[in-house]
This record gives C-alpha cells, sequence and structure tokens, in this order.
C-alpha cells in the first residue's frame, strides 16, 4: 500500500511532468511501444492562477481535482493540460496512480488484498486536503473529477469510506462503479496464472507475492497480453476488486449493496456521456476490414471478451446471450452494414445502461442534487480523445473533457467555434463546482424520475440546448434481461435491513406504549423509565 512521501528542504522544481506509471499501453498514441514507464510515477500536479502570496492568504480558491482514465490499465499524464482554466479562479489538480496489474492485483486475502491504485488515488486527495492552502486553494472546496475509469473512480471514492471527508462534490464523465469494466472478477486466479506464468508458486499467497517481487516489474506488466484474448479484450482484466473487511480496505461491499443503503457520501454530483461512447474501441474495430470480419465470423467467441461478460454470464448461456445481443441490435445485418447500430451496442454495454443506473440511484436514495449532461456536439474534425475514426463520425469517449482540460489528441485553438464551445463547458463545471445555480432549464435527476431527465449540448450557442427525459435510453431494459450475474443487491443484507427497521419499528411502539402506560400510572419509577 501507499506511504506518504517523505519531506524536503529548498526548492524542488516541478516544472515538468514526472514519468507516467508502468504499464500495458494499446491506445494509439503508443502502440509501437506496449510496455513503457516507470515505477517512480506517484506524482500531484498543482496548477493555479498567478497570485500573490497575499492575495492566497486572503481568498482560498475552489480546488478542481482531476483522475486520468484509460480502463485502469494505461494513461499518458501529460496528455491533460490546463490551459483552458488558468483564466479561471479555481486551482486544478491532477494525480496519478499505479495502473493494471501493479496497482490492482490481488490474493483476495490480507497477504495481497489489491485496489493499491486507489489507495493511491486516497493518498493523493489527503495530500490535497492537507497541502493546498499552501498553493491558494481551499481544502473545504474540493471537486473530484474524472475520464472513464477516472469517472468510476470519483464514483468509488463516494462509496469508499476511506475517501470521506477529502472532497465536497463529484463529476463522473463516461464512467462510473456500476459498468462493467470496473470491477475485476477471479482475482486470485488472474494473480496465480501471472504467477504461473513467471515461474512462481501458487499454493500460498505469502510465497507466491514474495516471488513476484522477486520479478522485474516490466514482465508483471508484460503478462496483461495472457488476459486478452482478442485484439485488447476485455479492455480492464485488472480493476477494482471487493476486498476482505477492515480498516485498510478501499471497498469490502459491493457497489450497488453500498448505494442501496444508503452509506454513499451524500454530495452533488455531476455525471456526463458523450453520444458515440460506443467508438472506445468501436471506431477501431469499423477502420479494419480484418476486425470486421473476424468479429462478424466469430461473434459468440470474440463478443463476451469486448463487451466484457465472459465472467458474469450464466453457465451454458454465454452463445444465447450473444445470439440475442445481435439480433437485438444488429438482426440479420452484418457489422459492417450496421456501423451505428454497433456503436450504439457497445455504448449501451460498456457505458450508458450503468452510467444512468447510477445517476437515477443516487438521485432517488440521496438528496444531493445530481445533474446530467449529453454531449453531442460534433466538430468539423473528425478528432476523438480515445479513437480517431474516418468512417464513423461522432462523438466518442470522453469527448466532453477535451473541451474543459486541453488535451493533446484533441486540438481546440485555431478553431473559433470550439473554442467557445469550451468556455461554456468551463462554465458549467465551474458553476457546479461553486455551488451556485446551474441554469435555469437544466432539470436534476432527482425532480424527474423514474425518468433520466438530462441537458444536451449539442451546440456552442446555449440556446440550442435540449432538455430531454428519457426511460430507455442505454436499452436498460434489455441488458436486464439478460440476466448477468452483475450489481444485483444482496438480498440477505437487504432483508436483514429491513428487519433491523421493521424491529426498531416494534421496538418504538413498545416504548410508546409503555410510556402511555407509566403516564397513566403516575408511578416514580415508570416516570424514571
Amino acid at each position: 500500500e501507499p506511504v506518504p512521501a517523505s519531506p524536503w528542504k529548498g526548492v524542488y522544481n516541478a516544472t515538468t511532468f514526472a514519468d507516467d506509471c508502468l504499464q500495458y499501453s494499446y491506445v494509439t498514441y503508443n502502440k509501437d511501444r506496449p510496455i513503457y514507464g516507470s515505477e517512480d510515477c506517484l506524482y500531484v500536479n498543482v496548477f493555479t492562477p498567478m497570485t500573490t502570496p497575499t492575495t492566497r492568504r486572503t481568498r482560498l480558491l475552489e480546488v478542481l481535482v482531476f483522475i486520468h482514465g484509460g480502463g485502469f490499465m494505461f494513461s499518458k499524464e501529460s496528455v491533460y493540460g490546463p490551459q483552458y482554466l488558468l483564466d479561471r479562479d479555481i486551482v486544478l489538480v491532477t494525480i496519478s496512480y499505479r495502473l493494471g496489474a501493479l496497482g490492482f492485483l490481488s490474493t483476495e486475502d490480507d497477504i495481497l488484498p489489491g485496489n493499491n491504485g486507489m489507495k493511491d488515488q486516497v493518498l493523493a486527495l489527503k495530500w490535497v486536503k492537507q497541502n493546498i492552502p499552501a498553493f491558494g486553494g481551499n481544502p473545504n472546496i474540493v471537486t473530484i473529477s474524472g475520464l472513464s475509469a477516472g469517472g468510476a473512480s470519483v464514483h468509488y471514492h463516494m462509496l469508499s469510506p476511506l475517501s470521506r471527508g477529502l472532497f465536497t462534490k463529484a463529476i463522473s464523465s463516461s464512467g462510473s462503479a456500476l459498468c462493467p469494466w470496473t470491477q475485476v472478477e477471479n482475482a486470485r486466479e488472474k494473480t496465480m496464472k501471472i504467477a504461473n506464468y513467471l515461474g512462481c508458486p501458487t499454493d500460498e499467497s505469502f510465497l507466491m507475492v514474495e516471488c513476484l517481487q522477486d520479478r522485474p516489474a516490466s514482465r508483471i506488466v508484460g503478462a496483461t497480453r495472457l488476459f486478452m484474448p482478442w485484439l485488447y479484450n476485455p479492455s480492464s482484466p485488472f480493476s477494482v476488486v471487493i476486498e476482505p473487511p477492515g480498516p485498510s480496505a478501499f471497498i469490502s461491499e459491493q457497489p450497488i449493496d453500498i448505494i442501496l443503503q444508503k452509506k454513499a457520501q451524500n454530495v452533488p454530483y455531476l455525471i456526463a456521456i458523450n453520444a458515440d461512447e460506443g467508438l472506445y474501441p468501436g471506431g477501431e474495430i469499423l477502420e479494419s476490414p480484418k476486425l470486421i470480419e473476424e468479429i462478424d465470423t466469430k461473434w459468440n467467441e470474440y463478443l463476451p471478451f469486448l463487451l466484457d461478460y465472459n465472467y458474469t454470464a450464466a453457465e451454458g448461456q454465454m452463445d444465447l446471450i450473444s445470439n440475442e445481443i445481435r439480433e437485438f441490435y444488429l438482426g440479420d445485418s452484418k457489422v459492417n452494414d450496421s456501423k451505428q447500430a454497433f456503436i450504439k451496442m457497445i455504448g449501451d454495454r460498456m457505458f450508458y445502461a450503468e452510467i444512468i443506473r447510477t445517476a437515477k440511484l443516487h438521485a432517488e436514495y440521496y438528496n444531493a442534487p445530481v445533474y446530467s449532461y449529453l454531449f453531442s456536439y460534433k466538430r468539423s474534425r473528425r478528432e476523438n480523445l480515445f479513437e480517431l475514426s474516418s468512417i464513423y463520425d461522432g462523438n466518442g469517449h470522453g469527448n466532453d473533457v477535451g473541451y474543459v482540460l486541453r488535451t493533446t489528441n484533441m486540438s481546440l485553438e485555431g478553431n473559433a467555434t470550439d473554442m467557445t464551445l469550451s468556455k461554456r463547458m468551463i462554465d458549467y463545471w465551474i458553476t457546479f463546482m461553486k455551488g451556485v445555480s446551474m441554469p435555469k432549464r437544466w432539470p436534476t435527476v432527482n425532480e424527474n424520475l423514474p425518468y433520466f431527465g438530462f441537458l444536451e449540448i449539442q451546440n456552442p450557442d446555449k440556446k440550442y440546448d435540449i432538455i430531454r427525459f428519457e426511460t430507455d435510453y442505454g436499452n436498460e431494459q434489455f441488458w436486464d434481461s439478460l440476466n448477468l450475474n452483475e450489481n444485483i443487491p444482496d438480498l440477505h443484507t437487504s432483508m436483514e435491513e429491513e428487519l433491523s427497521y421493521e424491529n426498531l419499528q416494534i421496538l418504538e411502539s413498545n416504548i410508546r406504549i409503555k410510556a402511555e402506560t407509566s403516564a397513566d400510572n403516575h408511578t416514580e419509577e415508570n416516570h424514571k423509565n
């Protein structure tokens, strides 16, 4: 688990990014060198407006912490920059965390419980809480935000007891803790597979972990390919695991149970989705005739990995489920003839259905406001934050964040229309951060249940914003009908809570009856009771 860095004396040169965390990267910007990075990577980047020491003492600014995405597997720290935010009165903090096997390997016991990557994030948030006043930031007004796995991380921090009190608002873009790729299955089995691959014993957790610690970190990271049978899918073979209960556990209950038991942090929540989330990873598939042919002809073999239900389909039902998905989205068509439906299928499964469920559950079970927006603006250039597609013109996974933070994958400079929209997106985020009223026409999700109410941002001019109310935007009903073993509440826990509540009501009733009887008898003993 992470420990705080030792203090230093003198001036620290913090003008450049540190090394990226060691990772197995499969995205466009690093395909020629999939294993790269350093184990010395846990740094916090702080960006502040130009202020004097006097100004910092007299007015502390709101703080925005951003957590990068990458499926808990990859990241390039320098992708996200502060340039669009520098003229606003906020302090921006970006953080890094261990990735893939190095951040999320687990033996599912107290030897290696897992979630070290998430605990890295917690330590970074604690650092912000303790030190951000020195940079002009207000430790009591901290909004955590994130994209994709970062958006899911934000949601996990709302659910984790370790993160309680470290932030006051939350923004998740293109990810939540209920998405199918955010929680690892068979964690111990995967650790044993890596250990066996690297010549380590697998019978006892202690000996297995001790041996793995002696192996080069790059070889452990390189073993990632063992868990990606097709292309780079499943895209997140290592992610959050449910730990054994204990004081250092990041999360020890299923996210759905924490939400339903009202144990999550009750903070204002902004949840964002993009119009064509399924372009990641669908865009790359549609670019390649070879990959299109593979998924078309080996649908039942590859789809469970692409859509991440290879562990959660009921035994003997995998092919049936795969066929039902094809019939629902494509019918009798081939993938090449149904590009839009193919992208929608990926988007619904990997993002929309569970992100929308997250928004509605928090709106139903908590009283803090929940807002949501759909970012559907199509740029004049076919650029997306995660994928470039010359075939399908859409608004891809996480694109909205590219209008708030400057990214190397999406260039807005030189395009007045894009920059106008960027200023408005930043206005929306900062308005939410500061806790002032959102635009009057923007409804909360809370006030429109059971509908999913959200703002659609489709044009730089806000007069074209649309208020929408949907009942099944992500085809949630279809995905629920497949009965995958995911996000199923613990009925035993729910029943215990219900019985406890009923018993409490009975106890209160008995107390009232006894008190009334005592009052009638006017005895000193009953009065004391």
